[in-house]
């Protein structure tokens, strides 16, 4: 066999343990996020902490993070890692993800040698903390989120810490469960090890770890390649969470990009501090982020190792949200993960047009339900994750209610006949969610509705998501798409359970409760008046948008059966072109900050026009280039006067001297 049969054959051999490791996973875990949601991961790690192979359908959240983990295990117990050892880890600032996803590492031993690791990183439905499901919207500090995993040693040599697990799982809700998870890690961990071994007697130790080295030395080459035929300059991004949890007042993110030769560096200075809020990640999940949208934009067929990283560089500052440091809690790590995702592809977009894309409709939208049980003497406790739509494209619709493609295999949500055989609950209505896309020339994905009964007396209400207030954007000209909306129904009244869209923490359910989950939609790409009039007849007799929809979004004026009236629509789209506002836009001599929210001064006569308050979120829109968002600023000058804003959106919107651009006012619920 040549060396590239030989190179191809190892590598499909590892890929095939993390395969099977998946395949054990789903099949022996008791928890029904990892077996219906498939939110886990299984990897192998080479000796130094680099990533060697991970499961195709695996959660890319991991990508980066095992491999931190690894390293941060290795740099504690150096030489005293031996054959039969397990370690555990879940903590954030030592690349963890959030609490509820706890690493199994198991060593691989051969001939005294560790030669790689297996890990398997799972999502605990419960890990302690202030609230079931251990996600809080109003969590104040890490430790309120539950228990929190340094590197530890739980198993040394084939010998188990029982009185430190006993701990762990008295410390969770339903340990029984938690327990049967372990169970399920440990024997997946310790027939991934046994197939390792029996590749180093196949290949010979030092042969397979060489074949290793070559095997991530090409995936490097390849990126490297990729990066160097994209022009070399900056390109900038921003991007915005709602709120602390703590607040209403928003965070932000400021991305440069760089490309330089076969490199390229994500500078975030600028991000805004961590906060007292859920809303904080650790260092890992900046560099995991953008890893997963450069492999995507660039090499998305290969298989992942750590060689396609190797190329980039984060530079990013700690103290901030996106690197918070002890005690941030950082419960709402997928939420800022998304944001992060969002800034990175805005930033890639510019640097390979031809893949700029729709925003995504947001984060994990963790939801828990939680009650008495009435078949056993505990608590039931329902995770919920309502995907949404994804972001429209050049030529192509967005996909309605699915993970994105920064959340790997993911299922959609629980499946209603698990919810209903496993819970007191009772699903009303599962559907798509009519008019959530964001509007285009290719539209984007539409979210879903579901509405949860609960039968039980009592129960609590968590929910920790964002894009409620600022929705997912389009591109290209295209509109945003609805944001997340989360309310309880009780006697037909509807009823916000927390002042902070999106931040719940154990909210007080009664029997006959009905928790409204909508989801957002996907943002669209380019203008949707220049949409093909057959696809928005066929969105409405689909049911995706009403025909009053079709009217106001897309100038679509339908008969009674349905089918377009072509003189009627193209007298509606002219009229509706007319009705947008362009306006001269002028850098101002100073930044233009209120804290995080960058702001824009708006002639009152526009403002007026277009029903825009003091403080309400407007963006803008120049040519192909990204928008820039911003809260208006009510000035006294006319409409003939500038829209004044700060020197970087200027640059952001790539305006031009005396340029102009339309101005519209951002609204997180569509059009009815």
């Amino acid at each position: 066999m040549d060396e590239v049969g030989r190179l191809e054959l190892i590598r499909e051999a590892l890929i095939a343990v993390t395969q099977e490791m998946r395949a054990n996973v789903i099949h022996s875990s008791y928890s029904s996020i990892i077996y219906e949601g498939h939110d886990f991961s299984t990897a192998l790690v080479g000796p130094d902490g680099r990533y060697v192979a991970q499961c195709d359908g695996d959660h890319p959240l991991h990508v980066f993070s095992v491999p931190y983990s690894t390293r941060e295990i290795l740099k504690q117990f150096g030489d005293d890692i031996h054959e039969g050892d397990i370690f555990l880890h879940n903590d954030p600032y030592t690349g963890g993800t959030h609490l509820n996803d706890i690493l199994q590492l198991h060593p691989v031993v051969h001939e005294g040698d560790i030669v790689m690791f297996a890990a398997i990183r799972y999502h605990f439905g419960d890990v302690g903390g202030m609230t079931p499901g251990s996600l809080s919207g109003e969590a104040r500090e890490i430790f309120q989120e539950g228990l929190r995993i340094t590197p530890t040693k739980i198993c040394e040599k084939g010998v188990m810490n029982d009185a430190y697990l006993s701990l762990l799982f008295n410390n969770m809700r339903q340990p029984l469960e938690r327990r049967g998870d372990f169970n399920a890690m440990y024997g997946t961990g310790r027939k991934a090890v046994e197939h390792v071994q029996r590749l180093c007697r196949r290949f010979g130790k030092t042969d397979l770890l060489q074949a290793i080295d070559e095997i991530i030395a090409r995936s490097e080459k390849v990126m490297r390649s990729r990066i160097s035929a994209l022009p070399d300059g900056d390109y900038f991004a921003e991007g915005f969470m709602e709120s602390t949890g703590t607040s209403a007042d928003p965070l932000v993110i400021r991305l440069k990009l760089t490309i330089k030769g076969d490199r390229l560096i994500a500078d975030y200075t600028g991000t805004s501090p961590q906060t007292a809020g859920p809303t904080n990640v650790g260092p890992a999940m900046t560099m995991t982020s953008l890893c997963t949208i450069v492999k995507s934009f660039l090499d998305p067929d290969t298989p992942v190792n750590h060689g396609s990283f190797e190329p980039i560089e984060i530079i990013s500052p700690p103290g901030t949200f996106i690197n918070a440091v002890y005690p941030a809690p950082c419960g709402g790590m997928t939420e800022v993960k998304t944001l992060l995702d969002s800034a990175g592809s805005t930033a890639m977009g510019q640097a390979v047009p031809d893949m700029k894309v729709g925003d995504l409709k947001g984060g994990a939208n963790h939801t828990y339900i939680s009650g008495p049980d009435p078949h056993r003497d505990d608590i039931y406790l329902l995770y919920e994750w309502p995907a949404g739509g994804t972001g429209a494209s050049e030529g192509h619709d967005g996909n309605n209610g699915v993970r994105n493609y920064t959340e790997g295999d993911f299922n959609s949500v629980h499946a209603v006949e698990v919810v209903e055989s496993q819970y007191p609950i009772a699903i009303d209505r599962f559907e798509i969610r009519t008019g959530s896309c964001g509007d285009g020339k290719w539209r984007g994905g539409f979210g879903i509705r579901r509405d949860v009964r609960v039968k039980s007396e009592t129960g609590a209400l968590s929910v920790l998501t964002d894009k409620c207030v600022i929705p997912p954007y389009g591109v290209h000209g295209a509109k945003n798409a609805a944001g997340n909306h989360f309310i309880v129904i009780r006697d037909g009244e509807n009823i916000e359970p927390s002042a902070v869209p999106g931040k719940v923490s154990g909210f007080v359910l009664q029997a006959d409760d009905v928790v409204r989950e909508e989801s957002a939609g996907g943002g669209g790409f380019g203008d949707p008046l220049d949409r093909e009039i057959e696809l928005v007849e066929e969105d409405v007799r689909l049911g995706y948008i009403t025909a009053h929809q079709a009217d106001v979004r897309y100038g679509v004026i339908l008969d009674a059966d349905g089918s377009a009236d072509s003189a009627a629509t193209e007298r509606r789209r002219l009229e509706l072109r007319d009705e947008r506002i362009h306006v001269a836009v002028q850098a101002s001599n100073e930044e233009m900050f209120s804290d995080a929210k960058r702001e824009f001064v708006l002639p009152a006569d526009i403002a007026q026009q277009l029903g825009i308050g003091e403080g309400d979120l407007v963006e803008l829109v120049a040519g192909t280039g990204p928008l820039v968002r911003g809260w208006a600023r009510i000035g006294e000058t006319g409409s003939d006067a500038p829209v004044m804003i700060g020197a970087s959106a200027f640059d952001l919107l790539k305006a031009t001297p005396g340029g102009s651009a339309e101005i519209r006012r951002v609204d997180s619920t569509p059009a009815e």
